[in-house]
């Protein structure tokens, strides 16, 4: 895991950054000021970016099949021990989305909405698009040698975080929580996956389609 030092680095500077910044901030300022740079190509471009912590992932598992069947593997494990962990958190702690939270302390204030993006009112803790995000990219980084690509991983996965901010779905500290649990379970399912034997993990589809058309 040594490897991954391009995502891990980054991300430590990111988690610290967060923590401070939620520290000395009250909830709903931090989230207002956080949101307020928004533009009109801002709105396009989250709006969708925003599905890299959705199902995207699973379209990319789908295309690994075709690259190792371990690749493929170790994605979709990650992705459903961390989808596990954010749904019992969220119904354990079931806090208030932005929208809730403003119209129930600060019906004054009128959060930006994105046209066509519709807001969700509960189970704001922890974000779920962010821990999806953070594992995706971070099992990806396992399969790519290059720290330039785990960097802009960590990027891409950052972005998605703040998605969910700028289009008012959730909080900086369910951003926060999503991410760390998205990195620490992964980690834990890379140590768990290196201990098996998995004597089918480097095969692939496009071996089967090479024996068929070679046999």
């Amino acid at each position: 895991m040594k490897k991954q030092l391009a995502f891990y680095i980054p991300y430590i500077v990111f988690a610290v950054t967060l923590v401070v910044l939620i520290s000395c901030n009250e909830k709903a300022d931090l989230h207002l000021w956080l949101t307020s740079f928004y533009t009109p190509a801002g709105d396009v471009f989250f709006r969708y970016y925003t599905f890299v912590g959705d199902w995207v992932p699973y379209v990319v598992i789908a295309g690994l099949l075709f690259y190792r069947y371990g690749a493929a593997f170790f994605v979709l494990i990650s992705q459903l021990a961390t989808g596990l962990v954010s749904i019992l958190i969220k119904h354990t702690w079931n806090e208030p989305r932005p929208l809730l939270y403003f119209k129930e302390h600060f019906p004054a204030i009128q959060l930006h909405q994105v046209a066509g993006e519709h807001l969700h009112s509960v189970h704001s803790f922890p974000s779920g698009h962010t821990i999806t995000a953070f594992a995706f990219f971070l099992s990806l980084s396992f399969f790519t040698k290059r720290p330039a690509l785990h960097f802009l991983y960590f990027v891409l996965a950052v972005l998605v975080g703040y998605s969910r901010i700028y289009l008012s779905q959730h909080f900086a500290i369910d951003v926060l929580a999503g991410s760390f649990i998205g990195v620490s379970v992964t980690m834990l399912c890379k140590y768990y996956v290196d201990k098996t034997s998995l004597k089918w993990a480097d095969g692939s589809l496009r071996d089967v389609f090479l024996r068929k058309k070679n046999g």
